[in-house]
C-alpha cells in the first residue's frame, strides 16, 4: 500500500488588487470581529508566529460585510478574511494552516500525514460538533423563542 505524504493545500482564491484601490496590501491583513471566535483564532495565530499585521475590525450587526469594499474581498458576506499580498482566504482553518505552513514550515503543522490528520480533524471540531451543539442550545435563546436552556443539553 502506498502512503500519501502530500498535503492539500487550503482553499482559497486570487484577488486583482489593482482594480481594488482602498486598501494596500503590502503585508499581513485581518479583517474580523473582535467577537468572533474563528477570528480569534486567525488572530491568535497571528500573534503566536510573531507577524505583523493590519487588523480591521468588521461589525457584521451594522452590515460591514455588505459593502462594496467588503464584499469585493468575500462575496460571502463572512468572517474572518485573511489577505496576504494577492491572496485572500475567507475561512478561518484554511487561514490557520496557510499561516502556519507559510510562515513556520513543519514548526507547527508537520509533514507526517497522520499528524496532519489529527490536527486537522481537531481544526474542523468546531464546524461539525461544537458549533451545532452550541447553535442549538444559544439560538433558540438569542432569538428570543425560549429563555432558558434545557440542562441536558
Amino acid at each position: 500500500s502506498t502512503t500519501l505524504t502530500k498535503r492539500i493545500k487550503p482553499l482559497c482564491f486570487h484577488y486583482n488588487f489593482s482594480e481594488y484601490k482602498t486598501y494596500k496590501m503590502s503585508t499581513l491583513s485581518l479583517f474580523g470581529s473582535s467577537v468572533c471566535p474563528s477570528s480569534q483564532s486567525v488572530q491568535m495565530t497571528l500573534d503566536l508566529l510573531k507577524l505583523d499585521y493590519k487588523y480591521t475590525e468588521v461589525s457584521v450587526e451594522d452590515g460591514g460585510t455588505c459593502t462594496p469594499d467588503f464584499l469585493s474581498l468575500n462575496p460571502h458576506k463572512s468572517i474572518p478574511v485573511l489577505v496576504d499580498s494577492h491572496l485572500v482566504i475567507t475561512e478561518s482553518i484554511p487561514a490557520i494552516t496557510y499561516l502556519v505552513t507559510q510562515y513556520s514550515p513543519s514548526q507547527l503543522y508537520p509533514e507526517c500525514a497522520k499528524k496532519i490528520s489529527q490536527i486537522d480533524q481537531r481544526l474542523q471540531f468546531n464546524i461539525g460538533r461544537f458549533y451545532e451543539a452550541l447553535n442549538e442550545c444559544i439560538d433558540p435563546v438569542y432569538m428570543g423563542k425560549t429563555s432558558s436552556i434545557e440542562t441536558e443539553k
